[in-house]
C-alpha cells in the first residue's frame, strides 16, 4: 500500500533554480576540514561543538534551518543542524544529542570528540527554510529539535515579526541552550515546558485554531511532529512546517521489483524486493552521491522523467511528491512497472 506523504518542513516553490539535483549533488561531495573548538556538554547528553576551517577562510553564510553534513574519523556521516555561524564566518556551531538507539555517529561525538580535533563538513543544505512572508509564527521545538528553530527565532526577532517559541524538554537537566532562550530578545516569546514537572503539554492550546497567515514549524522527536500534525489536522496542509531527525519508515527496500531506465546511457537497471535503487544502481557500476542514505537529507535527489514512485523520503513537500519530478533513490521506489531516470 502506498503511505501517505507527509507534510514536509520546507517549501522551494519560490526559489531561482529549484533543480535539487543540480543544487545538492556538488555541496554534499564537497568537504571543508574544520578544527573543533569550544567542546563541551551544555544539557545532558547533549554537546555543543564550534567548527572552525583550518585553512582560515569564511564559512559560507546560512539561512535559519540550515543544516551540514558532518564527516567523523570513524567514517560515519550524520547531519545536524546549524546553531548558529559567527558574523566573520570564523565557525559554525552545532548541538549533538547522543542518542541511545545511535548507530555509532552521536555517540561518538559525544563521548569522543575535542576541542582541536580535525573533522569535515559539507556546504550548509536547507530543506527546512523559513517562509518570511507569513503573519506570525508558531515554533514547537522538542529537545534537540531545538537547534534549526533558534536561528528562526533569531531571524523572526530581527524582522519583528510576531511569534512564540514553545521549548519542550523531558526535563530541565536535559533542555539546551536555555541561556540563549532566556536572554534578549528571544525571552519575551518563551514558553518553556519541562515533561517531569509539568506533564503532558497541550500543543492544540499552542498552535490555537486555524488562522490564515500563520505558519507552524515544529523540530525534534517524531512522537512529537506526528502529535503537532493531529492538533492541527484541520490546518491547511502547508501550514505546518517540520524536520525529522530520523525516519520511522519500515525497511526501505522492501516491495515488488521493478525497473529504472537511464537515459543518458540507455541502460536499464533492474531493482529486486529487498533492494533500493541506490544499490541497484551502485551494482550496475552507476555513481550516485548519497550521504544519510534515509530520505532524509536530499543528496541523493535525481530527476525523473516518467513514470509513478513511491516516495518515502522525508525531504519533498508533499505537492512535490505527487509532482513526481525527483526521487531520493536511497529509499523510494516504483509504483509503476519502470521508473525513466536523468541519469
Amino acid at each position: 500500500m502506498k503511505r501517505r506523504p507527509a507534510r514536509r518542513a520546507h517549501d522551494r516553490s519560490d526559489r531561482p533554480n529549484p533543480d535539487p539535483y543540480g543544487e545538492r549533488m556538488p555541496e554534499a561531495m564537497n568537504r571543508t576540514s574544520v578544527a573543533v573548538a569550544n567542546a563541551r556538554l551544555i544539557a545532558q547528553d547533549i554537546k555543543q561543538l564550534d567548527l572552525t576551517p583550518t585553512d582560515g577562510r569564511a564559512l559560507p553564510p546560512v539561512e535559519p534551518g540550515a543544516h551540514l553534513d558532518l564527516w567523523l574519523p570513524n567514517g560515519q556521516v550524520r547531519q545536524y543542524s546549524i546553531v548558529a555561524r559567527r558574523e566573520d564566518g570564523a565557525s559554525y556551531r552545532i548541538a549533538v544529542l547522543r542518542d541511545p538507539n545511535s548507530r555509532g555517529g552521536s555517540a561518538y561525538v559525544v563521548e569522543t570528540v575535542e576541542d582541536g580535533q580535525v573533522l569535515g563538513i559539507s556546504a550548509p543544505r536547507n530543506h527546512f527554510a523559513l517562509d518570511e512572508g507569513a503573519d506570525d509564527y508558531v515554533l514547537i521545538a522538542g529537545g534537540i529539535g531545538v537547534t534549526p528553530l533558534i536561528p528562526m527565532a533569531r531571524r523572526l526577532s530581527e524582522r519583528g515579526k510576531p511569534f512564540a517559541f514553545h521549548y519542550l524538554s523531558r526535563s530541565r537537566e536535559r533542555a539546551a541552550f536555555l541561556d540563549v532562550l532566556q536572554a534578549k530578545p528571544l525571552n519575551r516569546h518563551l514558553g518553556l515546558h519541562f515533561d517531569d514537572a509539568q506533564g503532558r503539554p497541550d500543543l492544540a492550546k499552542m498552535i490555537g485554531p486555524p488562522r490564515t497567515g500563520r505558519r507552524i514549524y515544529v523540530c525534534g522527536p517524531s512522537g512529537l511532529i506526528d502529535a503537532v500534525l493531529d492538533a492541527a489536522r484541520e490546518w491547511p496542509s502547508d501550514a505546518v512546517r517540520f524536520e525529522r531527525f530520523t525516519r520511522d519508515a519500515a525497511e526501505p527496500g522492501a516491495g515488488a521489483a521493478f525497473e529504472v531506465e537511464l537515459t543518458r546511457s540507455g541502460q536499464v537497471v533492474s531493482v529486486g524486493p529487498e533492494e533500493t535503487i541506490l544499490d541497484a544502481l551502485d551494482k550496475a557500476g552507476v555513481a550516485v552521491e548519497s550521504v544519510c542514505k534515509e530520505g532524509i537529507c536530499g543528496s541523493c535527489m535525481v530527476p525523473m522523467l516518467s513514470g509513478e514512485a513511491d516516495h518515502r523520503d522525508s525531504v519533498q513537500t508533499e505537492a512535490e511528491q505527487q509532482a513526481n519530478d525527483y526521487i531520493c533513490v536511497c529509499v523510494s521506489r516504483a509504483i509503476s512497472p519502470r521508473l525513466v531516470l536523468d541519469l
